[in-house]
């Protein structure tokens, strides 16, 4: 079991990102692995807003395919570092057109996983020319119903001593404080505009900090309730060792620290969890820049272009519902001419989870 799910080597050390000019004076880094002149992959990070990982590439075959790992604007490496400027989705898919044709590249295939599998969607509806195939892990689309599920279920509850508090993580307005664990569908939009709002200044105050650690502190643990959900449920001795293996892995001694103490960051982290949660507040305060309808649509047009797509997707992944690929995978396959293919796999949200990694390594095999 062990040798089955073992992936390719991510090797020690990360290639220098290059830098692509953008429009206005931005630039988008990006990492380039693998023989140049082997079959080309984009890899689109989630978040939105976290930067492209050694973990997003490591289902693939360095030997025998090129990898380009953008950090899509205003992520990680790229510059000004959380900047919202150009942060509308035909903005973002703009990028990568611009990326592909920088490099040369007739066309390539793209794997995207939670808020890249959406980008990557987009991408090949509005692109498809450019697409070979599609891989889309842990599809998130946007929807109220998707965040308000994620907030109610993992956001951490506020600490006595800042209950009540203005600057608590329970959001303060001009209608007074709003818990996120307490949160209702139809609150949603406007709780996402006060935590986006935190974000928003060239500074982060103190209210800002707070709400970026909890936000980390409420992922971390999503996460680790997926991987610890597919490690008891699993039927296969071996495969629940591997699985609470990889679960224990995921908890090393600063994030069981944070866990326990949500008020608890390291200083040094301050700026880059502003920025990352700058961009992300904003996308899911405007629904992630898709407008109702736009994600059957996309999928549509990627049927009618006849572009191959594998679905991968944790059956015990709490941020993103496992219907969400189990639907599009239905829909496609419901098509004349489409060619879909689904994984629903026993693990959680991330991607380097064991099952979710041997699933890739199938999708993306050359």
């Amino acid at each position: 079991m062990r040798s089955a799910i073992s992936v390719y080597p991510v090797g020690q050390a990360r290639p220098r990102p290059r830098q692509l000019a953008l429009p206005g004076g931005q630039t988008l880094a990006y990492q380039r692995l693998g023989p140049e002149q082997a079959p080309a992959w984009l890899a689109l990070h989630g978040g939105p807003g976290s930067g492209a990982q050694p973990g997003l590439w490591q289902a693939f075959d360095l030997q025998r395919q090129q990898v380009i790992a953008p950090d899509q604007r205003g992520s990680g490496r790229s510059r000004p570092g959380g900047s919202l400027r150009g942060q509308a989705l035909s903005a973002l898919v703009q990028d990568l057109e611009r990326l592909r044709e920088s490099l040369g590249l007739r066309s390539w295939s793209v794997m995207g996983g939670s808020w890249g599998a959406t980008l990557a969607l987009i991408y090949a509806a509005r692109h498809p020319q450019a697409v070979d195939a599609l891989v889309l892990r842990g599809s998130f689309r946007g929807t109220r119903r998707e965040v308000v599920r994620l907030l109610r279920r993992f956001w951490p509850k506020a600490p006595a001593r800042r209950a009540g508090s203005a600057q608590s993580t329970r959001t303060s307005g001009a209608t007074g404080p709003l818990d996120p664990r307490q949160i209702r569908p139809a609150q949603a939009g406007a709780l996402l505009q006060r935590l986006s709002q935190l974000f928003r200044d060239g500074t982060l105050s103190r209210a800002g900090q707070r709400a970026a650690r909890d936000w980390q502190t409420m992922e971390q643990a999503a996460a680790l309730h997926g991987a610890r959900r597919a490690w008891r449920q699993a039927s296969e001795s071996d495969q629940r060792r591997q699985l609470k293996s990889a679960w224990q892995a995921l908890r090393p001694g600063q994030l069981r620290r944070r866990l326990e103490r949500p008020d608890w960051a390291p200083p040094l982290q301050a700026r880059a969890l502003w920025q990352k949660y700058r961009i992300q507040s904003h996308h899911l305060a405007h629904r992630c820049g898709l407008a109702p309808g736009q994600w059957q649509q996309a999928l549509q047009s990627v049927a009618d272009s006849g572009i191959a797509v594998s679905w991968v997707h944790g059956r015990f992944d709490a941020v993103c519902p496992p219907d969400n690929s189990l639907a599009s995978h239905r829909m496609l396959s419901a098509r004349t001419g489409s060619r879909s293919r689904l994984w629903l796999t026993q693990a959680g949200h991330l991607g380097t989870e064991p099952f979710n990694r041997l699933a890739l390594r199938k999708a993306i095999r050359p």
